[in-house]
């Protein structure tokens, strides 16, 4: 079996890309999921891009340096002897054999006159230069890796590339990383298939340099959404045994592969490979972890970005739910808890009875299966116009209002003082007339109900202005108890009495639908007409 080793650049090239920079704080904190994860190598930075970014790297280094086993730091660095003297500056608290110097030089044609302007013309210079560049490093115990930036466009510029790394092997480079820059590769290009050079170039190092073992690499964009491909095939048909990329496929432009989604292909069709089997050392269970912690702190992630996206494992439809719920795995290719997910479920229009009956009776309800339906029904009611779906919360709010046996309150003041509430209850029309000269509506609803429900007491009540100004809605909340048990009611109105009436009836309704329809044994109760 083949291994794949993992570079992770997030901290990088991810950071690279508008809008994903993270505190120094944040990137220790990245540092140690990564390592979580099992990723082989990681890129901590660009040490001479700023003071700030040197700190980041070094800082990494330190952490790193007390870890058993971590991943190697990497950190880039440009073809130029005061910017390779700061890198390995910044590696220090590492032991060399467990740091990377990452060089790269531009190998495009129209790439190398736009950054090294006269430079460029000058190949033979320039191939001198990356010996004596990578030699310094390799002296000084460092691994390094040498990246043509873009590679996959390199063009007429093939046998200087072919010469060029040649040259950074033989003097010392034990990786050689092939870029697809611009994220512009594609196998339909056929010949001039960048992963089709690679193994040219891989061939070409193997006849001349035999005595040397090169780590060949690919680090794929995703501009036209290739990049995964490109990198599996660079694996799989080309000589690739390191994938370079970020998680959640952040970086510059349209990101970098995704090395999550990179994780995750491997070890679900790698044992496939009609090469050879191939396998990461990651440990796939972090994945949601440090997918999660990009979302939060670099960019955000997509609800149904492939393998740690919140979307991946919840379900809504009712054919779908209906099905997980007899087989949990049975609409995902792969088990959730593989990368940290859980399955789950998001109730909304098309989703089914038994979806609404599980909620419930998660929540310790009963819903029969000859009344799931009516249920079902009376919720997506009450939520019409909420086509993406509800909560969980919301869901029991309008189970509870189908069970309840008191509905319809409706109040009218008599012009001789009193008020006469009516209500449907039980599925009877009901109606109460209060006198003007009791001491309290209140009171006397409290009267009504226990005649009708038994004893309670209020144990709680509680009125207020939800608003300044003297036509403010008036807020009740009252809790009522009985044998030891306490049930809460709420309600607004633009009349403070009528507010307790509806916040005391609503307690009495939540405690008839516990005494009722908890998942315990169920006692007698008078038919209800829904």
């Amino acid at each position: 079996m083949k291994q794949i080793q993992l570079f992770d650049t997030t901290l990088r090239d991810g950071q690279q890309c508008p809008g994903a920079g993270m505190s120094h704080q944040h990137n220790l904190h990245y540092a140690s999921l990564a390592a979580q994860v099992g990723i082989d190598t990681l890129e901590a930075g660009f040490p001479s891009a700023s003071k700030e970014d040197f700190r980041i790297v070094n800082d990494i280094a330190k952490q790193y340096s007390h870890l058993k086993s971590p991943p190697k730091v990497a950190a880039l660095a440009q073809l130029k002897e005061a910017q390779l003297i700061q890198t390995m500056e910044s590696l220090a608290p590492l032991d060399p054999s467990q740091a990377r110097i990452h060089l790269y030089l531009p190998v495009a044609p129209g790439l190398m006159t736009a950054s090294l302007g006269n430079y460029a013309k000058n190949k033979g210079h320039i191939i001198k230069d990356t010996q004596r560049m990578i030699a310094m490093a390799q002296q000084q115990g460092f691994e390094v890796e040498f990246s043509p930036e873009a590679y996959s466009q390199m063009a007429e510029n093939f046998d200087f590339v072919s010469d060029l790394i040649l040259a950074a092997v033989e003097s010392g480079a034990t990786i050689i990383n092939c870029p697809d820059t611009i994220g512009s590769a594609c196998y339909w290009q056929g010949d001039d298939y960048f992963v089709n050079h690679m193994t040219q170039h891989a061939e070409l190092v193997k006849t001349q340099l035999p005595q040397h073992q090169v780590t060949w690499s690919v680090h794929c964009h995703n501009d036209f959404g290739m990049a995964l491909d490109n990198s599996l095939r660079a694996v799989t048909q080309g000589p690739a045994t390191q994938i370079e990329g970020c998680f959640n496929g952040v970086g510059e432009r349209a990101g970098n592969v995704a090395l999550e989604q990179c994780i995750m292909a491997i070890k679900t069709f790698g044992q496939n490979s009609d090469i050879a089997p191939i396998y990461t050392q990651a440990n796939s269970q972090y994945i949601k972890a440090i997918s999660d912690f990009v979302a939060h702190h670099m960019l955000p992630r997509q609800a149904h970005w492939p393998i740690a996206g919140d979307n991946v494992a919840k379900h809504s439809s009712g054919g779908h739910t209906n099905a997980i719920l007899k087989d949990s795995h049975i609409y995902q290719p792969f088990a959730p808890d593989e990368v940290g997910q859980k399955i789950s479920f998001a109730f909304g229009p098309l989703s089914g009875s038994n979806h609404a009956k599980k909620i419930i009776e998660d929540h310790g309800y009963l819903c029969l299966t000859e009344e799931k339906t009516a249920i079902t029904q009376f919720i997506k009611n009450q939520y019409s116009n909420r086509r993406k779906g509800l909560t969980d919360t919301e869901l029991m709010s309008a189970y509870f209002s189908y069970r309840q046996p008191i509905k319809s309150l409706e109040f009218s003041h008599q012009k001789n003082g009193q008020l006469v509430v009516s209500s449907c209850l039980f599925g009877s029309d009901t109606q109460w007339t209060l006198e003007a000269n009791e001491a309290t509506y209140l009171a006397a609803v409290k009267q009504q109900l226990e005649q009708e429900l038994g004893k309670f007491s209020i144990q709680s009540y509680h009125s207020e202005s939800t608003t300044s100004g003297i036509d403010s809605p008036a807020k009740a909340e009252i809790i009522i108890q009985l044998s030891g048990q306490r049930y809460e009611g709420s309600a607004t109105h633009k009349d403070i009495q009528l507010a307790a009436i509806t916040a005391l009836v609503n307690a009495c309704n939540r405690w008839q639908i516990d005494n009722h329809y908890k998942q315990t044994q169920r006692p007698e109760i008078k038919e209800q007409q829904q």
